[in-house]
């Protein structure tokens, strides 16, 4: 079974608007957390430069990288994947995005269709093929705390539909 990964509020809010910010290119960054009580707990999402040429591709800055790499070991955290969006597109993986992304780092991809998140869906590559991993939206205020019971599956139509304000 494919981990699930939890977010919380601000860093939905935070990929959305870098993807809005972007569009019609692709915003992209990184997930950083730890794997806790068999999930991936994202503790900090960043926002990196897009250097691909093409607006329907991303290419990470690896300078970015590089400094994230460093940062996260004297956090006690860990790379766990890549975030980037698809503006008026499905929020999946095409072959090029999951040949560039390193084994073992999930791909959470952002929809975002006229400045609105639609979706948000996280993959992992597994013996070459896609597969879906569920993305979860942490509520509770104990980030240490397994999702279980205080995570609600992230529903994003229902959720940027909602009256909650975009703002971090």
């Amino acid at each position: 079974m494919t981990p699930p990964i939890a977010l919380d509020r601000r860093q939905v809010i935070r990929l959305t608007r870098a993807s809005v910010e972007c569009a019609p290119g692709e915003a992209c960054g990184l997930l950083l957390g730890n794997c806790i009580g068999g999930e991936r707990r994202v503790r900090r999402l960043t926002v990196a430069r897009n250097l691909a040429s093409e607006a329907d591709q991303y290419f990470l800055d690896p300078v970015h990288l590089l400094r994230q790499e460093q940062a996260v070991k004297a956090e006690g955290l860990e790379v766990l994947g890549v975030w980037h969006s698809h503006p008026a597109q499905e929020a999946c993986p095409s072959q090029l995005d999951l040949e560039g992304t390193p084994a073992g780092w999930i791909q959470l991809i952002a929809r975002v269709d006229d400045g609105v998140l639609t979706d948000l869906k996280a993959w992992d590559a597994k013996d070459g093929r896609k597969v879906e991993a569920r993305v979860f939206m942490d509520v509770a205020p104990d980030r240490d705390a397994p999702a279980g019971p205080h995570a609600a599956e992230l529903s994003v139509a229902r959720w940027s539909a909602s009256s909650v304000p975009l703002e971090a």
